[in-house]
């Protein structure tokens, strides 16, 4: 199993103006200086390669992940990362099109109207939310005015599922199943378990609810996940002036991951504000928290053979997890510690 991470910003995409890029050049520029390049050939390699850090910038496109196991390929939200991954699904020749929605605000639906595939006849997506209302906000977009093409003019069929919350859905030997988020008018996360493994898709969400007594009926989807994609659009000490936003931080997503034991950890979402150094830091801050918060849970990280903790990544636009990396849970009672 495998996620894809096809948009990573959140609220708006953000676009790279001259001066960003400017500043991403020049800073890579140092630090090639730094480790003693002298050639503008080595200087490209090393970007290439992702010798000088990588990647080089923390998204661009609105919310999409992907995820691939077998035969089978499911999308979560519809940003405009969902229209990036038209030339991919177009080149690879599929024709059916499966999509769980987290909620309806417009940065998860606004890659929709040119997702490619969606006005070819004979194609088909099927769309699977929560939301009551989801087939009216998504279909308003295509109402000839604030888009040209109306909803009955499609090429494709759309076909809207509606899935009751904690429901479990079943694709061969996939399990999928929604959870309740913290997010204004509502969100949801989506659980997939296959073959040992378990990832969790976790934003929009504010994150108000900690403890497993107050997460209630959602804290068994946060337990035994070896990878949670978590909210981590601001820094800890921009949340007071965002309460009730319906998003969150890298601390506190620490928190739950070295609590609940989750292996990997990767923070999206970011602020279309915030710049690549920005992240970094909010990356610096979520590690150095883990640090002191690991010694209070040794015994979690002790039984799943990873004493160092969770690992902690930020998202990029084409980031790749791939789960067939890890050692499932069912064999870590078996592995002999060296």
């Amino acid at each position: 199993m495998k996620l894809h991470m096809w948009g990573t910003r959140g609220s708006l995409p953000r676009a790279l103006t001259h001066q960003t890029f400017v500043q991403i050049v020049d800073n890579y520029a140092k630090k090639a200086e730094k480790a003693g390049m002298t050639s503008i050939s080595e200087f490209r390699n090393a970007l290439r390669d992702g010798d000088l850090g990588h990647p080089l910038v923390y998204g661009g496109n609105t919310s999409c992940n992907e995820i691939i196991h077998k035969n089978h390929r499911f999308f979560v939200d519809m940003g405009t990362g969902f229209a990036e991954a038209s030339g991919q699904v177009m080149a690879q020749g599929r024709t059916e099109f499966t999509i769980f929605m987290t909620h309806m605000h417009w940065d998860h639906i606004m890659g929709l109207p040119f997702f490619v595939p969606l006005y070819i006849p004979g194609n088909k997506l099927v769309i699977y939310h929560v939301h009551a209302q989801a087939p009216e906000h998504i279909k308003i977009q295509f109402n000839g005015v604030n888009f040209p093409v109306k909803w009955d003019e499609l090429g494709a069929s759309v076909e809207f599922r509606h899935v009751k919350l904690y429901e479990k859905l079943h694709f061969d030997d996939i399990v999928v199943s929604p959870f309740a988020l913290d997010h204004p008018g509502g969100s949801f996360g989506w659980r997939f378990d296959a073959d040992g493994y378990a990832i969790a898709i976790g934003v929009d969400g504010e994150y108000k609810r900690l403890t497993p007594e107050a997460l209630g009926k959602d804290h068994p989807y946060y337990k035994n996940l070896d990878l949670l994609v978590f909210d981590g659009q601001y820094e800890m000490d921009e949340l007071a002036s965002r309460y009730d936003w319906g998003h969150c931080s890298p601390p506190i997503g620490v928190d739950l991951a070295i609590r609940e034991g989750i292996r990997n950890i990767i923070f999206t979402h970011h602020d279309p504000r915030a710049g690549e150094a920005k992240e970094e830091r909010m990356l610096e801050q979520a590690t150095r928290h883990a640090q002191k918060q690991l010694r209070f849970y040794k015994d979690v990280w002790a039984t799943l053979h990873q004493e160092t903790g969770p690992n902690i990544m930020l998202a990029y636009d084409g980031m790749e997890f791939d789960m067939d990396k890890l050692i499932p849970r069912n064999q870590l009672g078996h592995i002999t510690k060296t």
